[in-house]
């Protein structure tokens, strides 16, 4: 059996690129990409993993992803450009929502989400809890996952920037990055460690050893670690996670496409093909 996971937040921000016409020009990327996105890798079920909110890194890490948020100060108003962001943010949630709410609606997909937990954490903890004969695809450019392919052999990741499957490193994931840290969720990295310094650290364990000698070192290390390495959740956090049940429902689907102007996709010969690339995972 073949299942491909896909990892969402990073599937639907992607979808801001393309055509941008229309009123919700990212819900039509996205419904346009799942498409070939199924078709290319024809799999059996598909489960579409969303964010939660990483209550244990952030209690570990206050600063975890703080990059990302926009900074207002209380009391000003904001400039032109950050008025511009917020507007921009506020119409990506907008129509994320309408794609979440579709999907949970009207395809036969999974819509997984866990309150708690990121989307890795998720669905690393779903392909744990799996049998070793179902093969995983999961698809994302997210190189967290590489994580992945240092522990199991039944699973592929696919970037779908590069449009390449991610090739397994020959040496642990974890502790390189935790050595070099991770600038795209705010993790900084041991103080005059980079990418070649970190190679060459991980090729050498006396050299490793010589660097957590020194305590302020290590404690970064030990740190950035636990913020990258994915939680292995205890069963009261598996039933937290929340599932959608999957169906077809081709009038639901025509019904929004056609509020949304979506013609293309809704031409007679393109609309059947539509239709039957979901309907081979009912």
């Amino acid at each position: 059996m073949t299942t491909l996971i896909i990892d969402g937040a990073n599937f639907i921000h992607r979808s801001e690129g393309g055509w941008q016409g229309g009123d919700v020009p990212i819900v039509f990327n996205f419904f346009r990409s799942l498409r070939a996105l199924v078709e290319q890798f024809n799999p059996q079920r598909v489960i579409f993993v969303l964010e939660g909110h990483p209550k244990k890194r952030h209690d570990a890490f206050a600063d975890y992803k703080a990059n990302r948020k926009i900074l207002i100060t209380e009391g000003v108003e904001p400039d032109e450009k950050t008025k511009k962001r917020i507007e921009a943010r506020a119409k990506y949630f907008r129509q994320s929502d309408l794609i979440i709410a579709l999907l949970q609606e009207a395809f036969p997909i999974s819509v997984v989400r866990h309150p708690d937990y990121e989307c890795d954490d998720v669905i690393y903890n779903l392909i744990k809890r799996a049998s070793s004969t179902v093969d995983f695809t999961v698809v994302s450019n997210d190189t967290d996952f590489t994580q992945l392919l240092c522990e199991f052999d039944n699973v592929r990741v696919y970037n779908p920037m590069m449009k390449e499957f991610v090739v397994k490193p020959e040496v642990d994931y974890v502790t390189w990055k935790a050595l070099r840290g991770d600038g795209s969720d705010n993790i900084p990295g041991i103080p005059g460690i980079g990418d070649k310094t970190a190679d060459d650290l991980m090729s050498d364990p006396d050299k490793l050893t010589l660097l957590f000698e020194d305590k302020a070192k290590a404690d970064i290390f030990e740190r950035n670690y636990n913020l990258i390495k994915f939680d292995t959740w205890e069963k009261e956090d598996a039933d937290l996670m929340t599932s959608s049940v999957p169906k077809l429902d081709k009038e639901k689907i025509k019904e929004s496409f056609k509020e949304w102007e979506f013609n293309s996709i809704l031409k007679d010969k393109s609309w059947d093909k539509y239709v039957a690339t979901f309907a081979k995972l009912t």
